[in-house]
């Protein structure tokens, strides 16, 4: 892999000596055995009695090891002294790892600071200093003389750079064990999956190392990392400017905790201390009686009494935050309060709240986290004047500053995100309901056009490539493991099929009940399905947790020691290792966009293995659609739509999501706490009513006799 360079060639763009010295390794890295290595430029970032050090260049080297590069800026006394204070940092911090020790004072890699100024600023310099390297023909021979015969295997380069690169400090989970059980067991699976995923990629390290000048936007699939990225980002941000005012908002407020662990972890990896929470305000975005928000903050702040959820729905009860946040920024006008605020969950706001993030914020510095693509319905890229609104002439408030794209998705395994696209677009079926219309859309998912063109007739391939997803398990699995299909004749012997396989992944496999999910497509007999399951798995003294019985929400989603239960409705934006989803023929008899949607929803929810099952020709039909679906992974071939059929499938996905809304509005409304009906509300996200005829089950018992 060619030379990788963080967070990007321009960052020097204002420091000829500093750029120069980037380009001559970027244009020289073959020669200087570079390849496979990265640069971090400007980072890491540490403080030491409250003098910000920055290391201005960093290779890391399987060949060379660690090199920290320093342009000579100032005197040799100044520059040497900050260089061997970064170095000092550096080192520190490597040598408590055991993977890069060689003995307790030394590590397993040559580790080199280098002073460096060109040949044509030497000016008084006298060349004997061996202090400094000059010029570009020492600074090779010194980069080659530092090369090793032995290159750093890839376990130790790869904890070098989790040690730098902040991944290290990611949240590990709790270890598996996996001693008793075979190396291509599930469980083994999942930790090697586990270890895969606690490393930042490319474009996250982009993301974070990117300083924050203006408006900026990261966008990319839920569980591209987009969350991690906010808040290493805002950690960097305080390390930079320790008397700056940061916000860091959200919309679900089970991420309160979340986010500010991460916020912590990332800070005490470049300053050791905690953040300083006066300065940091973690806030969820409205607020509430016990806890602060970023609303009721602002409004306070301004003279304002902040509404309540139930003062502003008595203005507007369709839009109640909306309201409240037009309300103080028409009445009250807030100052600027932040010098920087950082929004995640971004699609889930009124255009309102993202103006009032802007209109407090110092010179429009507002990072937001956006998820794109929750639903078929979503495949639009909103523009900046959709998301933040536009001026008293109609131009857009504001403009990105950076835009930056997250093509990994770490939450599905490649197969089974392109098989859910397949199935969502409907793209195997007697008919499409949805079509991306530019490459660039595309491109935004993490698929490229490799075939063919977006015009009427031609047959185009999409192709999602293997660096998009991650790819420990789709290694150690077939395609048929991954994504399974079953048809069954009554739904009894699909529920026993189901918990048989549940009964095999945790006793056979090594999974935990809590890493299982079973999500229920066919709302009319989601009760039946789940008694009968929960029987079943009773009988193996396997536990379940039902989140159909909880009407209010208020339960965690997993429950240490149980098999999970859940309607789509109650599984979106949650996910398991192995996920069943059980009654798939309620929504394919005659699939339509809101039915495909579900379906989308329910497939995506699987970090690891999926399991699809229904009765009849409906599941019989889904499976189809299935094996078309991995005929031709990793791609995706279809013929692309006429302007004619674009323009039908428009209509019909706007009317599939209003009648969604509509139909199921009084359905959830009623016995939801004020939170939870917001939630539905925003994202017009709505469970759906099943029409198909209620099905017969039986019990373990009665089905030996064909009852």
């Amino acid at each position: 892999m060619p030379l990788q360079i963080f967070p990007k060639d321009s960052v020097f763009r204002h420091d000829q000596t500093a750029r120069s010295l980037v380009e001559h390794i970027r244009d020289n890295a073959s020669w200087l055995q570079l390849d496979d290595a990265l640069m971090f430029c400007n980072f890491p970032l540490f403080r030491e009695e409250g003098e910000l050090l920055a290391a201005r260049i960093v290779l890391l080297s399987p060949v060379h090891g660690l090199l920290i590069l320093s342009p000579l800026d100032g005197s040799i006394e100044d520059c040497n002294a900050k260089l061997d204070a970064v170095f000092a940092q550096i080192y520190s911090r490597l040598i408590k790892y055991p993977l890069l020790r060689a003995t307790r004072t030394t590590l397993r890699f040559n580790v080199e600071a280098i002073l460096w100024l060109p040949e044509q600023q030497l000016g008084t310099i006298a060349q004997n200093d061996t202090t400094i390297t000059i010029g570009f023909s020492a600074f090779d021979a010194k980069i080659r003389e530092h090369a090793s015969t032995e290159s750093i295997d890839d376990t130790t380069f790869s904890e070098l750079i989790s040690v730098l690169d902040g991944s290290k400090a990611l949240i590990r989970l709790p270890e598996r064990n996996a001693v008793n059980y075979l190396p291509d067991s599930k469980v083994a699976q999942i930790k090697q999956l586990e270890h895969e995923i606690r490393r930042f990629d490319r474009e996250q390290r982009i993301g974070y190392m990117t300083e924050v000048s203006g408006t900026q936007r990261v966008r990319g699939l839920a569980g591209s990392g987009k969350t991690v990225v906010l808040a290493m980002k805002a950690a960097m941000t305080a390390i930079r400017y320790p008397d700056a005012n940061i916000a860091f908002t959200f919309y679900t407020k089970s991420l309160y905790q979340h986010v500010k662990q991460l916020i912590t972890r990332f800070y005490r990896l470049y300053e050791d201390r905690d953040p300083d929470w006066n300065r940091i305000r973690v806030l969820h975005a409205w607020g509430g009686a016990i806890a602060e928000g970023f609303y009721s903050y602002a409004a306070k702040l301004s003279g304002t009494n902040p509404l309540t959820f139930a003062d502003a729905q008595a203005f507007d009860p369709g839009k109640p935050f909306a309201f409240a946040c037009r309300q103080l920024l028409e009445t009250s006008k807030p100052g600027k309060i932040f010098d920087y605020v950082f929004v995640d969950e971004a699609q889930d706001f009124p255009q309102e709240f993202l103006r009032l993030a802007l209109s407090v914020a110092v010179e429009d510095r507002v990072v937001i986290a956006y998820d794109v693509l929750q639903t078929i319905f979503d495949v639009e890229t909103p523009t900046a004047s959709s998301l933040f609104g536009v001026d008293e002439d109609g131009n857009a408030a504001v403009s990105f500053d950076e835009d930056l794209v997250l093509h990994k998705c770490y939450r599905n395994p490649r197969e089974v995100l392109i098989c859910a696209h397949a199935v969502g677009f409907g793209i195997y079926g007697d008919k499409m309901v949805q079509a991306l219309e530019s490459k660039e859309h595309w491109q935004d998912f993490g698929y490229q056009v490799t075939s063919g063109e977006l015009t009427s007739g031609s047959e185009v391939t999409i192709t999602r490539s293997a660096e998009n997803s991650p790819s420990s398990i789709s290694n150690s699995n077939s395609v048929d493991n991954l994504v399974l299909t079953r048809s069954f004749k009554q739904p009894s012997e699909e529920v026993e099929f189901v918990a048989t396989s549940i009964q095999n992944d945790i006793k056979v496999d090594g999974v935990s009940p809590e890493d299982i999910l079973v999500i229920c497509t066919d709302d009319r007999n989601a009760k039946r399905y789940f008694q009968l399951l929960t029987e079943m798995l009773r009988i193996a003294s396997i536990g379940v947790h039902n989140m159909q019985l909880d009407n209010y929400g208020l339960r965690d989603f997993q429950s240490a020691g149980k098999v999970t239960l859940s309607t789509v409705y109650k599984a979106k934006g949650n996910e398991a290792y192995v996920v069943y989803v059980l009654g798939i023929d309620a929504l394919f008899a005659r699939p339509n966009a809101r039915q495909r949607n579900i379906a989308f929803t329910a497939m995506t929810r699987a970090k690891g293995w999926l399991r699809v099952t229904g009765v009849g020709a409906g599941a019989t039909a889904f499976g189809s659609e299935i094996a078309k679906a991995k005929e031709h992974l990793p791609d995706l071939k279809f013929t692309y739509p006429s302007p004619e059929q674009l323009l039908v499938m428009k209509r019909d996905l706007s009317r599939a999501e209003v009648a969604d809304v509509d139909e199921h509005f009084s359905e959830w409304i009623d016995g939801l706490s004020d939170d939870d009906a917001e939630t539905v509300l925003s994202n017009k996200l709505r469970e759906l009513r099943a029409r198909k005829q209620t099905k017969r089950f039986s019990s373990p018992a009665a089905r030996k006799h064909n009852v």
